[in-house]
């Protein structure tokens, strides 16, 4: 059960700087807790609260919405049979439903995009959906579901999948969404180089609005090298006005930020676990964020999130104080622990980039990796350190405070005798990092501990590698035998159903039917063999076991049966190739012939792929029967040289569709502008070209959205054949500012571009109302602004109708002379609200 929430000092989340927040400080201090334990003394008495404190019995978070209205909705509960496709039924659903979904396994094979107000979705029992195994890999966009809209609430659902998928989720609202008991069970994607699909892009448009995400779990174990320039994975993405809250919640393993915001509205982070995620796991950058009773890990022994050594870019932290996009500067830490144990590259627990000050109070360190301090600096800012604590069980000599930036306070700062104070000063020595405040991972309940229980008891050894033999779900029995030069030891983490296999010395012997063995050891995996069937993993990665212990079958192409080898060769260059080929035969990637390549894709035949500076390599049987090259680098055949131009068909390269950018820009203008346009080729949304934006709606080939002072940017093939803007945004195409007077049909512009827009809302009632208006001018049906309304009918500038649970929008000229309607409907006059009875007052 989760904790009692924190309250929020308002005068705090309202400082606009450090010492405005500073001014009140004894006051907001009162329910702050001492984390100092002083040898001999009085001070090291019972702690004002817990970071385990106010807990009830039961682990599981409340399904109860707080933020979405479920007044709003009506529930229907779906008859739906197991190993159903649940997105078919999603997809067909309306406004004002709440669809209830049976226990059971169902498949989501459909990417849903819609808008649609007062819906969602919620689990009776144990509710398990499937993803397609690579969803979400090459496109920062492929979402399981894109929804805009108002009044959104998910609950009680399990996202799994056989592959690696990058299942995300895309809810932009203008005031109510509420993500509750949601967990992603698969492991993320782990290619190089190539786009990932976030797990959550959320946010409310309004700045009285908020998004609740409560008792997300997500082990996303990626490999944290694989930044990707940014366009790797992130696990929560926020960039709007409302407030974003995230509790209850473990985020870990995510290459590109465990939550990352550029936000101007508040952000509450609270009673969470978070380890393992690349640069950082949060990205504070406002005086109105705040972290509370939290604990972070770095330490990649005690998952399967991976890293590369040399290879990427790997910079793992707990918070990063950077102030991006709207956000204004500052934050807060509090109640938190950051333990930091086992990470490859980290230049600091808490660092600095952009972001001129936080505050860090009552929070305690255990700092057991030498290089990495407690706080770090990779740019300038200011700091302010209360009430905390610095330890390390190891005697790590670690630094408390590096040097780079400004400690402008620093109170009750007490840090252990084996570490450095570095650019402080602390108060005292002899405190010690308690357990019994920090939260468990993985796993963790939100739970009290026992008296006394250290945290560390029932801890697994602290073995740095993994291996897991996966039975896959099978019925036959595998026996398989393995040996390892170093100590061995069973992971119960690791393991899933499995026997454990017996172990003596290094050597383990066992069998899986259709559950996990796994095991923890230390040194390299000398000798393996699996009977046919299972899955093998090391440190996460699946392996061949034909590959250990022969070192005479380990000597390339040469003993794996595939006769030709093909090397794309960036060449040392920093500019992108990107290529796809085809063979008829068998194709498999060739460590041998490869530098610093990310591999490419291989599905069946036909691998998709880019290189910068590297080389990707394969082998294959058959023949090379298509080959195509987007850039500079150099493809060898068998070692030889050869020319891209002379593989595949002619004919189709030259008829290869180009694609093309389209951008609309609200120039920073709070003013919303409406567009809407269609292509006759494939769409999708371009991060690339997008700032702020929402994105936009797809349905096949055309788009509808609406801008304030961001930019939605898509990508497409073929010609832009309609466009339609409602406001004073700017459009480009292809990089140059166009006339959207020039596209589309001049005859149906007449009545597609009257400057106004006028739309009765039933907002999901049952009721019928009935309205009626009158304008000075012309006025016609909108399709763009109607949603299953009747559509009123039209008498010169007079229009009679009524709506129920729709919405009937026109488009008008001139200037709106009447206006009835019965209660009930909402009524906006160019997107602005309006009451009836008031407007020709």
């Amino acid at each position: 059960m989760a904790r009692d929430q924190p309250t929020l000092d308002d005068d705090n989340i309202a400082a606009t700087d450090a010492d405005s927040a500073e001014q009140d400080h004894n006051d907001t201090l009162l329910r702050r807790r001492s984390y100092l334990k002083w040898a001999g003394t009085a001070a090291g008495a019972a702690f004002a609260t817990s970071a385990s404190a106010a807990a009830s019995s039961g682990g599981a978070v409340s399904n109860d919405p707080e933020v979405a209205d479920l007044g709003q909705m009506s529930e229907r509960r779906l008859s739906i049979s197991e190993g159903e496709d649940l997105s078919a039924y999603v997809a067909n659903a309306s406004g004002g439903e709440l669809l209830v979904v049976p226990e059971g396994t169902y498949e989501w094979n459909r990417t849903l995009s819609f808008s649609r107000r007062n819906w969602g979705i919620r689990g009776d029992g144990d509710v398990t959906i499937m993803v397609p195994g690579r969803r979400g890999h090459g496109t920062k966009n492929d979402y399981v579901l894109n929804t805009s809209g108002e009044n959104v609430f998910f609950a009680n659902l399990t996202f799994d999948s056989s592959g690696r998928p990058a299942t995300g989720f895309r809810c932009i609202v203008n005031r109510r969404a509420e993500f509750r008991n949601i967990t992603v069970a698969s492991d993320g994607p782990r290619t190089w180089n190539q786009s990932q699909t976030n797990m959550f892009n959320v946010g409310a448009e309004s700045s009285s609005g908020e998004v609740l995400l409560d008792g997300i779990v997500a082990y996303n174990n990626g490999n944290i090298s694989q930044y990707n320039g940014g366009q790797s994975r992130i696990g929560i993405w926020c960039s709007r006005s409302g407030k974003l809250t995230v509790r209850n919640s473990v985020i870990s393993g995510f290459p590109n930020n465990g939550i990352y915001t550029r936000m101007p509205g508040e952000m509450e982070i609270d009673n969470c676990v978070f380890a393992n995620n690349n640069v950082s796991s949060i990205r504070l950058g406002g005086s109105n964020e705040v972290v509370t009773n939290c604990t972070f890990y770095l330490d990649v022994s005690r998952d399967d999130t991976t890293h590369a050594g040399g290879r990427g870019n790997a910079n793992a932290g707990a918070i990063t104080a950077d102030n991006r996009g709207r956000a204004s500067n500052g934050g807060y830490v509090r109640d938190c622990s950051f333990v930091v144990q086992n990470i490859p590259n980290s230049t600091g627990a808490i660092r600095f980039l952009d972001n001129n000050w936080i505050q860090v109070e009552d929070c305690q360190f255990l700092l057991d990796q030498r290089d990495v301090p407690g706080v770090g600096w990779n740019n300038h800012g200011s700091v302010h350190l209360r009430n905390l604590v610095f330890d390390t069980e190891n005697g790590s000599g670690a630094t408390v405070a590096a040097r780079g930036g400004n400690y402008s306070t620093v109170e009750d700062v007490c840090a252990s005798s084996d570490l450095s104070d570095g650019a402080i000063n602390t108060s005292s020595r002899g405190c010690s990092f308690d357990w019994d405040q920090a939260h468990d991972y993985p796993n963790p309940s939100f739970e009290n501990r026992d008296d006394g229980d250290s945290g560390n008891e029932d801890e697994e050894p602290r073995l740095g590698n993994t291996i897991v033999i996966d039975g896959n779900g099978s019925s036959e029995r595998a026996n398989y035998q393995f040996a390892v030069d170093g100590e061995i030891d069973h992971s119960e983490y690791h393991s899933e159903y499995g026997t454990g296999g017996e172990i003596d010395g290094g050597t383990v012997e066992g069998f899986v039917r259709g559950g996990a063995d796994g095991f923890r050891f230390d040194g390299e995996v000398v000798a393996l063999s699996v009977e046919e069937g299972p899955v093998v993993r090391v440190n996460g990665v699946e392996i061949d076991p034909d590959d250990i212990g022969d070192e005479e079958d380990d000597s390339g192409n040469e003993d794996d049966g595939l006769e030709h080898g093909l090397e794309i060769d960036g060449n040392g260059s920093s500019a992108r190739t990107e290529y796809e080929f085809a063979v008829d035969g068998d194709v498999d990637h060739s460590e041998e012939l490869s530098t610093y390549g990310i591999g490419g894709e291989i599905d069946g035949g036909v691998v998709e792929g880019f290189v910068r500076g590297g080389t990707d390599g394969f082998s294959f049987t058959g023949e090379l029967t298509d080959l195509a090259i987007d850039g500079s680098a150099i493809v060898r055949l068998d070692g030889e040289e050869i020319d891209p131009d002379e593989f595949g068909d002619s004919e189709d390269d030259e008829n290869e569709e180009t694609e093309h950018g389209l951008e609309i820009d609200g120039n920073g203008s709070s003013a919303r502008t409406e567009y809407e346009f269609a292509v006759d080729g494939e769409v999708d949304h371009s991060e690339e070209l997008s700032t702020y934006g929402i994105g936009g709606d797809i349905d096949g080939g055309v788009v509808e959205g609406f801008v304030r002072g961001g930019t939605d940017g898509f990508s497409f093939t073929g010609e832009l054949t309609d466009l339609a803007i409602d406001g004073s945004a700017t459009v480009r195409l292809d990089g140059e500012e166009i006339d959207p007077d020039e596209f589309g049909d001049s005859e149906d512009d007449g009545e597609s571009r009257l400057p106004n827009v006028l739309v009765i809302d039933g907002e999901g009632r049952s009721e019928r109302s009935n309205y009626q208006f009158s304008v000075d001018g012309d006025v016609d049906h909108s399709e763009d602004f109607s949603e299953y309304g009747t559509g009123g009918e039209i008498d010169g500038g007079t229009v009679e109708g009524f709506v129920r649970g729709g919405a009937d929008g026109f488009r008008f000229s001139g200037q709106l002379t009447s206006l009835e309607v019965e209660d009930g409907p909402s009524v906006r006059v160019n997107g602005t609200e309006v009451d009836p009875e008031s407007l020709f007052e």
